[in-house]
């Protein structure tokens, strides 16, 4: 289908607008939110319920939000095919936490590991669901929440009450270019501040605040300076590894002023303690961003903690990685501190097509392995291209083999989640960081037993020719990884699939 490619973009985005709208509505408990990102007549699949929508909106306040106390929907990537200007076929993967309203010293975290298949419709010039299948990888439960934290720290509400609703709100309809382009930098300008934060880089973590910015992160309330200090200490300073992985994002543009809904989940391991430790934080960053001088960042932020655990990672960490991984670095070593600054933004329609053709090979890597597709993720590749991958590190047919004999071989199924993808054009090349977290489930007689979790960085270098992107050359570098214990599916639900019986195919 011909489209012009910022038409496209728009729609792409307006879609991506939606679903975040829907997580929303379903944390905040807010119904016509929810009922907003579905037509009147939609279908919905999401397991316990199977029916027209206004049934699935009835069982919200009578069924699900009564059952927990709070709920946090942290989306992955999302994969849009558009076929035409009003029909579209939608792949998001994400990990929805359910928390149990106990005791705080027994609370505990029901997980699923889930896909959206989605097609949306355009009707009346607004994008919304007109058909939903909610597919099931896995689910764990997660014991031991909640720490300590003082009156300081801000939780989520889930009423009106909530500091996201005095954000402007609009529907599913494209936005314009220039608010496109507003979008992209904010993103951008989200993505710096968790890099910085992550290498321990002062100068890009100040980077992502405009001077004389405001932020609060709880235990530290204040302006930009002291809270360059504070992270400095209390985060950079505490921990062995930090990685701050982003989800779904809503940006509202307004003028020279955008407003921002971020949820993220925010590791930090402590390897130096035996044992070997994972302080897990559910967030969002609620953020006013501002364009002076033709530049977005962060003018005001106010960070909502959601959920907390401390998970034990023992051996499955450090001892775990195989001979050659490569390794995450916080001295100013790691690869991506000497990637070449942004070139400017005067003209950015032509890098934004090419981002987002990159993005959606990102995407196209995750389901070739994830649904055991060869040929899926051959295409993402050159076909000189070269893959360091752990313990592998060679050519592409070689890669392809080494994940049918090592990872399909071992794992019932495997979710690889990506998170925030900095994607830097130059010519006909591009440099690309992409977070990620990778499940890989092992069953024993038909049963799930664990998940081995990995958090860890592609850094990739993508080549175009004769107009296509591919990636060149791909390095993994690890995090951290943990060892999880899952619990059983529900065979009633609509479950995922490593071959073309996964309802992604239909």
């Amino acid at each position: 289908m011909t489209m012009d490619p910022l038409v496209r973009l728009g729609h792409q985005q307006a879609i991506r607008d939606v679903l975040a709208r829907y997580w929303r509505g379903i944390d905040r408990c807010d119904a016509a939110l929810v009922r907003s990102t579905y037509h009147a007549d939609a279908y919905d699949d999401h397991g316990y319920y199977k029916g027209p929508i206004d049934g699935f909106i009835d069982s919200l306040p009578s069924v699900v939000w009564p059952a927990f106390h709070r709920t946090q929907h942290f989306s992955g990537h999302i994969a849009i095919e558009l076929e035409n200007e009003t029909e579209a076929r939608v792949e998001s993967y994400a990990e929805a936490h359910h928390i149990l309203p106990l005791e705080q010293e027994n609370a505990s975290d029901l997980v699923f590991g889930l896909r959206y298949i989605d097609r949306f419709e355009r009707r009346g010039g607004e994008w919304r669901i007109a058909h939903r299948v909610c597919t099931w990888d896995w689910q764990r439960t997660d014991v031991g929440l909640g720490l300590p934290l003082d009156a300081g720290y801000c939780r989520g509400s889930r009423d009106s009450n909530d500091p996201v609703f005095k954000q402007p709100r609009r529907g599913g309809t494209p936005p314009t270019r220039e608010e496109l382009i507003a979008k992209r930098e904010c993103t951008e300008v989200l993505a710096r501040y968790a890099r910085g934060v992550d290498r321990c880089d002062l100068d890009l973590v100040r980077s992502a605040y405009h001077p004389g910015a405001y932020d609060d992160h709880g235990g530290y309330q204040g302006d930009v300076e002291g809270f360059i200090d504070w992270v400095e200490s209390t985060v950079m300073g505490s921990f062995d590894c930090t990685m701050h992985k982003l989800g779904n994002t809503l940006i509202e543009v307004d003028g020279d002023t955008a407003y921002g809904e971020t949820y993220a989940i925010a590791h930090h391991i402590q390897r130096s303690q035996s044992p070997a430790t994972d302080l897990i934080m559910g967030v969002r960053y609620l953020d006013q961003f501002e364009r002076r001088s033709g530049e977005w960042r962060i003018a005001h932020r106010q960070m909502s903690f959601e959920w907390e655990r401390s998970a034990v990672i023992g051996q499955a960490d450090e001892r775990g990685f195989p001979e050659g991984s490569l390794r995450g670095r916080r001295d100013g070593s790691d690869p991506v501190l000497s990637w070449p600054a942004p070139a400017s933004r005067a003209d950015d329609s032509q890098p934004a097509q090419d981002r987002e053709a990159i993005y959606a090979q990102l995407v196209r890597y995750c389901r070739g392995v994830d649904r055991r597709d060869n040929a899926l993720l051959r295409s993402v590749y050159w076909p000189d291209a070269s893959d360091h991958h752990g313990v592998f590190h060679g050519d592409v047919e070689g890669f392809i083999a080494f994940v049918n004999d090592e990872v399909h071989a071992r794992f019932r199924c495997t979710m690889h989640k990506l998170g925030q993808a900095s994607i830097e054009v130059i010519g006909d090349t591009a440099r690309c960081e992409t977070y990620a977290i990778g499940h890989h489930v092992r069953a024993e007689a038909g049963r799930d037993v664990d998940d081995l979790v990995m958090g860890l960085r592609y850094l990739d270098r993508f080549k175009r020719r004769s107009g296509e992107w591919r990636i060149a050359s791909r390095e993994v570098y690890y995090e951290w990884q943990r060892l999880d214990s899952l619990d059983q599916r529900d065979p009633s639900w609509t479950l995922g699939q490593q071959d073309p019986s996964d309802p992604v195919y239909s």
